[in-house]
Order: C-alpha cells, then sequence, then structure tokens
C-alpha cells in the first residue's frame, strides 16, 4: 500500500465492545445531523475549488484569484497543506524507542504545520481581505505525505470544479517555469487546473480576453464547455487558435465548419475560432498573446499527443510571454 495516500479513519475496538462502539457512532451521526449534510442540495451543488498551498508568495497570488472567482461563480475553497511525514524519511527501525521517537518527530511534524498554517490564514486576511474571507465558504485540509501523491488523491474525492495552484514552490529554482508537483497533478487528474504566475494580477471586473489553443482534436468541444462554465459570470471574449505554419488551405475549412458550430451552440457568448500563421507554434502563441492583450491561456491536453508535446514543461520555459499570464489546462 502507498502510505503516502490519505485514507479514512479506521477504529479497532475490542470484540466485546462492538456493540458500544456502535451505540456511540451512530450518536454522533445523529447529533450532527449528516445525513441532512449529504442530502443538502445546496452544499451538493456549490461548485468547489481546490488551492493546494505551501505558504509561498505563489500561493498567496493563487488564493487570491480562488476567492475571487470563488465570489463570482459562489463557489466554497478547500486550502490543502500536505506536509512532509518524518516516517518516510527516516531508516526501518522496529524496536519500541524507535517507534516512539516517530510518533514523537510525527506529532512535531502536525504542529509545526500547523502552527504554519494558522501564520498563512492571518496572511490571508491580510492579503485577500476579512470581508472576503468571510462571504466565502472555506475550509482548510492539512495533510501528510508527497504533494503531488496526496493531492491527486484528494481530487479523486474532493472532485474539485477547479484546481488553482502556484506555478511553482517556494522551494523550486527560480528557472523552473512550472513545478515539479503542479505538472504531475496535471498528468494524473482530469480535473481543470488554473496555474497563477506570482506577476499575474486578479481583475475580476475587468474584459478577461481568453486564448484557447486548439489542434482540432475531439476534446475541445468539452473543454470548451468547462472553460464557459467556469467563466460564465465574468465578461468573456474567447479566440479559439490554432497556429498555421504549414500554410495549409484545408485547415481554413475546419475552422470555417467550427465557426459555423460555434455560432450554433454558443450563440449568447463572444467565442471565435481563426487560423493565426507562424512559422513556429511558440513563437506563434507568444505572437498572438501581445498582439491581442490576452489575460488568460487555455487548452486541453490530451495525453501522448503531439499538441500535449508542445506544451510539456520543457517547452513552456520557452514561452517567455506566458509567465505573467494565467494558463487554464483541461485534462483529457
Amino acid at each position: 500500500t502507498n502510505r503516502n495516500i490519505p485514507r479514512g479513519l479506521k477504529l479497532k475496538v475490542r470484540a466485546n465492545e462492538t456493540e458500544k462502539a456502535i451505540r456511540v457512532i451512530l450518536q454522533i451521526h445523529k447529533e450532527y445531523d449528516l445525513d441532512k449534510i449529504e442530502q443538502n442540495s445546496s452544499v451538493k451543488d456549490m461548485k468547489k475549488i481546490l488551492v493546494p498551498i505551501d505558504f509561498s508568495e505563489y500561493s498567496i497570488n493563487a488564493c487570491k484569484f480562488a476567492f475571487g472567482i470563488a465570489k463570482k461563480t459562489d463557489a466554497e475553497v478547500k486550502l490543502l497543506y500536505v506536509y512532509e511525514d518524518p516516517t518516510l524519511t527516516g531508516p526501518v527501525k522496529h524496536t519500541t524507542s524507535w517507534q516512539k521517537h516517530e510518533k514523537i518527530e510525527a506529532a512535531e511534524a502536525y504542529n509545526k504545520a500547523q502552527t504554519s498554517l494558522l501564520k498563512f490564514g492571518d496572511e490571508l486576511k491580510e492579503h485577500v481581505g476579512k470581508e472576503m474571507l468571510k462571504k466565502t465558504k472555506m475550509h482548510f485540509a492539512l495533510l501528510k505525505g508527497n504533494p503531488e501523491d496526496v493531492i491527486v488523491a484528494l481530487c479523486k474525492r474532493y472532485k474539485p470544479d477547479l484546481i488553482i495552484m502556484g506555478p511553482k514552490g517556494k522551494d523550486e529554482k527560480k528557472s523552473a517555469f512550472i513545478g515539479s508537483v503542479t505538472t504531475k497533478v496535471i498528468e494524473h487528474t482530469n480535473f481543470p487546473a488554473l496555474t497563477i504566475p506570482k506577476s499575474a494580477i486578479y481583475q475580476g471586473a475587468k474584459k478577461i480576453n481568453i486564448m484557447y489553443a486548439t489542434d482540432f482534436n475531439e476534446a475541445d468541444n468539452s473543454s470548451l464547455n468547462k472553460l464557459l462554465d467556469i467563466v460564465s459570470p465574468f465578461d468573456t471574449e474567447i479566440r479559439c487558435i490554432h497556429i498555421d505554419i504549414e500554410n495549409d488551405p484545408l485547415k481554413q475549412g475546419k475552422v470555417d465548419e467550427i465557426n459555423q458550430s460555434l455560432k450554433k451552440e454558443y450563440s449568447k457568448c463572444n467565442i471565435q475560432c481563426k487560423l493565426f500563421e507562424s512559422r513556429d507554434v511558440i513563437k506563434g502563441f507568444e505572437d498572438f498573446i501581445e498582439e491581442n492583450n490576452i489575460d488568460l491561456i487555455s487548452f486541453s491536453s490530451p495525453r501522448r499527443t503531439l499538441f500535449y508535446k508542445i506544451f510539456h514543461p520543457n517547452n513552456l520555459k520557452k514561452m517567455v510571454s506566458t509567465s505573467k499570464i494565467p494558463m487554464l489546462v483541461f485534462p483529457v
């Protein structure tokens, strides 16, 4: 079994105390009205935003976007901090004294993480604002293990509508555009992930110019639906762009077909598809972003395809202009 993945609480009782234990659990269930909570449609239907944090400046900025989006979409925000499990890094010992030492270390690690989380809560009041925090349904999760494993496992249970992450952690090199944890989360979950550079500024009231990069794959329709669902409360203009590096006349026909479909299916949305000619895909995106004042980049990332390889972290480093622009990825 993987010790890094959080699991449910197991209750071990003596055989002759089983009936007593069940009565206690049922009493807790009754006192906290757990049935009502499960059946409450307002809670069940509420959108969910997951924000993994590491207390860095990137985390603060990610939270600004999270609470801004939550306010517009009436979503709840779950802040997740994953701290290191000291038992995973130490030698394997089975002596009673070593087990006692491990328990002490584990308790210290938890207390340290809890203290840091409380301090981060104070920073949120300063940077996000007390009023915003009061108006948003927010809760914390404190789990131990490897961050990417824990985040991916939690996503399977929590099923967020959106994951918001800083592009890199506080311990990663400045040269890294997207951190290893963020990359692995995108690669191993099926939920939309929004990466927020430290320099990006949340401006929910202004019009948002969105570039959706397309390679004419089947996932685009599903991803566009998810994109529109996320940004529907905002004033947006969406441009589906395909970078044409071969001057292929057949591709204009595909664009015309897409525009007819968009006009039919998304008539109320400000959305249009077009070709953008360039000798290089990455350069083409950079030029389009600069020429059209793009505020958000979005695309679906079918795994093991050429288009996905274009957006692999090694190539993302070349996209200098995107270091200031949030990127919304739809894994498919």
